[in-house]
């Protein structure tokens, strides 16, 4: 079972008690985190948690090597091109305001629900047709839940919901969620940092060649 745990982990994915239960209660245990913990470590690679209290296992790089933090890059583009639509995907959810979804690992989404809320929205209406670029077959012509199924298996195939009940159509919230929220709250951080560096530059420009015209 551990073999399995580890095949998990090092295929990428994150271990929750949504997406990959028998594994998460596996790892629950101390002496099996501490033997996966230590077979990952002679791989160059750590258990890390999305948070220490319930948050999902996952695979991160045991130090930041030159090739550890290209990889990084490589990841976070990845995010922006392809896992950047899901937060859009994601804020127009939340922007349903309705009691009956969240979007915190383990909440639930029912598809129809969701097709509710659409329907007595123009403005999310139009955001779900905004999302057409952006989501794998995308039908315009379609109707608006099977758009919102496309969007729903767009987030599933991404890993960050599960199908829990396929007829219903009833989706529930992974935990690799958490690390796509700490993901745009890096990239939030360093478009702030990086706008900064670009003002205090423009600003130096300015204050050199006011000394200029001064001289």
């Amino acid at each position: 079972m551990i073999a399995q745990v580890l095949k998990c982990l090092l295929s990428g994915a994150f271990v929750c008690p949504i997406a990959y239960q028998t594994e998460y209660n596996l790892l629950q245990l101390p002496e099996n985190r501490d033997l996966v913990a230590e077979t990952m470590k002679t791989l160059g690679y750590r258990l890390a948690r999305t948070n220490p209290d319930d948050g999902a296992f996952y695979m991160a790089p045991l130090d930041l090597t030159d090739l550890a933090v290209s990889r990084v890059k490589e990841e976070l583009s990845r995010f922006r091109d392809v896992f950047g639509p899901a937060v859009l995907l994601l804020d127009m959810i939340r922007q349903t305001n309705s009691v009956e979804i969240g979007l915190s690992p383990g909440d639930v989404i029912r598809l129809a629900s969701l097709e509710e809320v659409i329907i007595e929205s123009a403005s999310l209406e139009s955001q779900l047709r905004d999302l057409a670029p952006v989501i794998k077959n995308f039908n315009p012509r379609a109707s608006i839940r099977d758009n919102l199924r496309r969007v729903l298996e767009q987030l599933r195939a991404a890993g960050y919901v599960a199908l829990v009940n396929s007829q219903a159509e009833i989706y529930q919230v992974t935990g690799k969620i958490e690390y796509l929220y700490s993901v745009v709250e890096y990239i939030a951080e360093h478009e702030v940092i990086m706008v900064e560096r670009v003002d205090d530059q423009v600003r130096d420009e300015q204050q050199l060649l006011d000394g200029i015209g001064d001289a």
